[in-house]
This record gives C-alpha cells, structure tokens and sequence, in this order.
C-alpha cells in the first residue's frame, strides 16, 4: 500500500516538456557552444559494413534469398560512432579503445582519419580480432548480420595501458563518454578506475549501460541513459506502464547513485529522473519520420555529454538530444546530425 501511494504521488508529480515549453534562443546558444569542446570516448570499438543490393530470387541450393550486391559500406561503430557523432556536432573527439593486430585494425584506422579523428589513443592487443558488424540489407530490410568479434575480457597489461591513456587524457577533456557494449572491454575494476579519474579531475561522466552488467558498476555516473528494454533488465521487471517506468527509473537511480537517468523510449520519447528532484520529466518523441533506429542511442549520448559540459541542464540536453535522434532514426543505418540539423528539426515544431 504505501508503495502504491508513492508511486501514485510521483505520477502526480511528473512534469511533461513541449515544444511550447522550449527557450529557443537558449537552445541554440547550447549548440553553438559545442564548438571545439572535447569529449573523451572510451569503450568497445569497432567497424559497421553494410553490403546492399536487391533481391530477385531465392537460393536453388537452400530456400534464402540471393542478393544482388550494389553498394558497400564501411562505417565507424560501437564507441567510434559516438566519437564520430561528437565530432560531427562540431565538438573534438578522443577516442580510446581496443583493436587486434589484423586487417580490420588497419582499416578502423583509415575510417578514424578519414572522419577526423585522431586514432594515436587505441590500443592494441594480438590476442583479439577487430570488432565488425556486417550486415545485408535489401531495400529497407536488413536481412542478416554477422558478428566478427571476441568477447573475452582485455588482460593486465592492455587495461593498466588503458588506464595510463585515461589518467593522461581526462584532464585534457571537457566531458567524458562511457560506452559498454559487453565485448570485454570493461570490467568492475576499470569502470571504478576510470569513475574515480573523472571524480577528481571534476568531469561529466555520461554512460551508456549495457542490460548484461550490474548496476553497481555504474556508480559514479554523472548520466545514465538506457533505453527502454535495457532499464527493464537493469531494474529487474517489465516496464508496462507509466508506474512501472517510474518505479524502474527510481530503481536504476538509488541503486546506480548517479546523478541522473535519461530512459530513451523510442516512439514514447525519453524520461528523465534526477537525484535532485522528486518529480519525473517526461520529454515527447520529435521523430518526423523512422526508416532506421540503429545508432539513435549513439547520438543522444553525444548531444547529452556536449551539452552538459557547455553547463546545460539535462532537461536542456535531453531536449536536444532528442532531436537529433529524431533526426538520425530518419537516416539508413548508424548516422552522424550536424547541430545544422537541430535546429532545422526545432525550427519545425
């Protein structure tokens, strides 16, 4: 009962954000403020192929389709798409991560100086192989994806690398990502580490969380920002309704002892709980049109990290951030929005 009524005095409580709410000018400012601040990205990295073409057919040796391959292509993925997405949004990107010593290493390098970031901060262990995702789409339909990968953890002495780059560079940033993909990358011990690196040089810490780790290995968190199906197994139970969603950002809340949550919710737009404030943000969808949902988590981090080290509120960053996910979903496949883009997307409603 007494469960009940505080979820029913939250829900009463709940402050929902329109465009009619938004100050225009001060959401610009935020934006032209990204220019040249420089956000460290650290987590699991790697490539996004995508090989395209039509289908006619189906296969006389087994019942799948043929596909009439038109067009490949390669893109940053996992943490190198945030970074790309930063520096895209006119911020400086540092990214570091793990790559193997083999082709793909070479060619994530090329992609890295091709978008415009420095790739002097990887890092490379032989004993893993290069992450790529390479998916097949006819159309607007992805018809299989094939995981080249390790997911083993890092050893000893690639983490204590790791973590001498992290000590050198999060002095030199503005704000810093954390992106856990659950290849291996980043374990209890190194999340402490690089938490408590940023505790004392005084730094944003925005993390994506991944649905397969404990919560308490967030703690330390400026910002967390799961989506929907991540903050269901982070709490432990289905998010159904509006009680169930403020229950789970509450959970994820005290149990991560960030600062603040950010649920993203796709079509439902995102939820905003802080440690701070009683009441709930509810802030709407701003999607135009979806072709793909692919990557839309990888820029709200990025607008949120951006804005936050500009001295933005969150409700303030996740407004932007969700408009350029309204933005980016419009796009095929993992895509970059230009703060151009923002207020084009803000300037509509």
């Amino acid at each position: 009962m007494k469960r009940l009524k505080q979820r029913q005095q939250r829900q009463s409580e709940n402050r929902n954000i329109c465009p009619a709410d938004w100050s225009r000018p001060r959401l610009r400012s935020i934006l032209r403020g990204f220019g040249g601040r420089k956000i460290l990205v650290l987590g699991d990295v790697g490539i996004d192929r995508y090989i395209m073409g039509s289908v006619e057919r189906i296969s006389p040796e087994a019942p799948v389709p043929i596909v009439a391959v038109e067009e490949e292509k390669y893109k940053l993925g996992l943490a190198a798409n945030v970074a790309d997405n930063v520096h895209a949004l006119g911020g400086v990107a540092i990214l570091s991560g793990v790559v193997g010593r083999d082709r793909g290493g070479d060619d994530f390098r090329s992609l890295l100086q091709a978008s415009g970031i420095s790739p002097a901060y990887l890092i490379t262990d032989p004993s893993r192989r290069t992450v790529l995702k390479e998916r097949i789409v006819s159309e607007r339909q992805q018809l299989l994806r094939v995981d080249y990968e390790n997911v083993h953890p890092i050893g000893p002495r690639v983490e204590a690398a790791f973590l001498k780059r992290v000590k050198l560079l999060a002095a030199k940033c503005d704000a810093i990502i954390l992106e856990d993909y659950a290849k291996g990358m980043l374990s209890r011990r190194l999340a402490e580490a690089i938490f408590s690196i940023a505790l004392r040089a005084r730094k944003v810490v925005a993390v994506d969380p991944n649905l397969k780790t404990s919560l308490e290995m967030y703690r330390g968190a400026t910002v967390l920002t799961p989506n929907t199906r991540e903050a269901e197994m982070l709490a432990g139970f289905q998010i159904r309704d509006e009680a169930s969603l403020l229950e789970a950002g509450h959970v994820i809340l005290r149990a991560t002892r960030a600062r603040h949550i950010v649920i993203t919710r796709g079509k439902d737009g995102m939820a905003i709980f802080s440690s701070a404030a009683r009441a709930v943000t509810l802030i709407p969808t701003y999607a135009r049109e979806v072709y793909d949902v692919s990557g839309a988590g990888d820029t709200v981090i990025s607008v949120l990290a951006l804005a936050l080290s500009t001295g933005a509120t969150i409700e303030e960053a996740s407004i932007l951030g969700n408009l350029a996910a309204g933005v980016e979903v419009a796009k095929r496949g993992t895509a970059t929005v230009s703060p151009d883009e923002i207020i084009a997307a803000m300037d509509s409603f």
